[in-house]
């Protein structure tokens, strides 16, 4: 299993808010290739696949669903340590 990033994780929350990754690209201001490639690059590292696309955009798979729960509230605890760590962030 390869690495998962912080930015990887991102992406795919980005997503699953979007409800499309060209639309998730946009918010991101990345480009969809891009972005697509990060993606398939994470659901590759899991050995999951995390959306289903289709014509009109994606759906969460049963992993996605518990990957993207996980992930959540992973960003929420870097934020927090990041709070912590600066002094007047608390």
């Amino acid at each position: 299993m390869s690495t998962v990033t912080l930015r990887q994780i991102e992406y795919a929350l980005a997503v699953n808010e979007a409800g499309a990754i060209c639309a998730a690209a946009k918010a991101l201001h990345v480009a969809q290739p891009s972005l697509s490639q990060q993606i398939s690059n994470l659901e590759r590292s899991l050995g999951v696949v995390l959306f289903e696309r289709t014509a009109t955009g994606t759906s969460t798979t049963a992993a996605g669903r518990a990957f993207l729960a996980e992930a959540q509230a992973a960003v929420h605890a870097v934020e927090r340590a990041r709070d912590l760590a600066i002094p007047g962030r608390e």
